[in-house]
């Protein structure tokens, strides 16, 4: 079984991953904060909600889907493949496993909450992990050259846009005669997607500020006294715990026993509690409330990301047609 440890915390795609190592010199902080933003936003109503499959944010609408995550992908793998085959090389990308998201990318943002998983897999979970991404293999010195670029690249040395590459026209290493791009092939793909101009928005953007909206509604009174209400839920069933999202951790769990009879039990005691609170509503709303404020103070940047995103989908999808 997989541990729940860590499963409350927003996800990175594979892809935005490759971006972030890829662009770590952008900035990826938000807009500059208004003066109200110490004060907790107002919560208009509380939802009664015990299950979180096919929860939506407010800030989810402004990322791809898993299955655009997916679709662009395969478009960087189509680039990458169309640049190795400029220098002469056939190269065919590491094909990364299907991704399983039956139960929506936030099922488990607020940890375990469902009674029958409680039941059945304790602080486990269901499924078995994905089989890791298959490596390039084989590649002569040159292949690894063209793919790369040169080892020991810093953040400083690389274009930070496809037009600035352009504008540069390659690094001083040439391969039949032609410039191999800083960064390999690989950089140029993720910039011919994710940064083919100066304006192009910071990866992770948006997954910033849900992560910074998520910080914020940890620490916020209401969502402090809903915790406090779970502890004193769980006290009652003789489990001693005080944070609802390290509830495995404070109960003293250890990997190899998320699954035996002591932590189903009080798997089963955690998830009956936190639905006698309405832990998921209260946390959802909360939540909500802070991606929403968000929203207001980075409308700008927001809207330019979901049409770089169109434009990103577009290209992906002209490269496998």
């Amino acid at each position: 079984m997989l541990p729940l440890s860590g499963s409350r915390h927003l996800h990175r795609s594979i892809g935005v991953v490759c971006a972030a190592l890829l662009l770590s010199a952008c900035s990826s902080t938000t807009d500059v904060g208004h003066k109200d933003d110490k004060s907790e936003p107002e919560v208009t109503a509380t939802p009664t909600m015990s299950l979180t499959v096919g929860l939506e944010f407010p800030l989810d609408a402004y990322e791809a889907t898993q299955q655009e995550r997916d679709a662009v992908e395969q478009g960087h793998n189509a680039l990458v493949t169309q640049c190795m085959e400029r220098f002469g090389f056939s190269y065919s990308p590491p094909q990364r496993p299907v991704t399983k998201a039956a139960s929506g990318p936030n099922s488990r943002i607020f940890g375990l909450v469902d009674p029958k998983e409680a039941a059945q897999y304790g602080y486990g979970s269901p499924g078995e992990p994905e089989p890791p991404a298959k490596t390039d293999k084989n590649l002569t010195e040159t292949e690894e050259l063209a793919l790369h670029g040169v080892p020991g690249l810093t953040p400083a040395d690389m274009p930070m846009s496809q037009a600035e590459a352009e504008k540069k026209g390659g690094s001083k290493q040439k391969i039949n005669g032609k410039a191999v791009p800083v960064g390999g092939c690989g950089r140029e793909a993720f910039l011919k997607l994710y940064a083919p101009e100066p304006n192009a928005v910071d990866a992770l953007y948006v997954f910033n500020l849900k992560s910074e909206a998520e910080s914020k509604a940890r620490e916020d009174s209401r969502v402090k006294a809903v915790n406090k209400r779970w502890s004193e839920c769980m006290a009652k069933q003789g489990h001693t715990a005080v944070d609802p999202m390290d509830a495995r951790e404070d109960l003293g769990i250890a990997d190899d026993a998320l699954s035996s009879p002591a932590a189903i039990t009080a798997a089963k005691a955690d998830v009956a509690c936190k639905q006698k609170v309405n832990l998921v509503g209260v946390y959802f709303a909360v939540q909500s409330a802070y991606q929403n404020r968000q929203i207001n103070k980075n409308a700008e940047t927001l809207n330019l990301a979901k049409q770089q995103l169109k434009d990103r989908l577009k290209l992906a999808a002209s490269l496998s047609s």
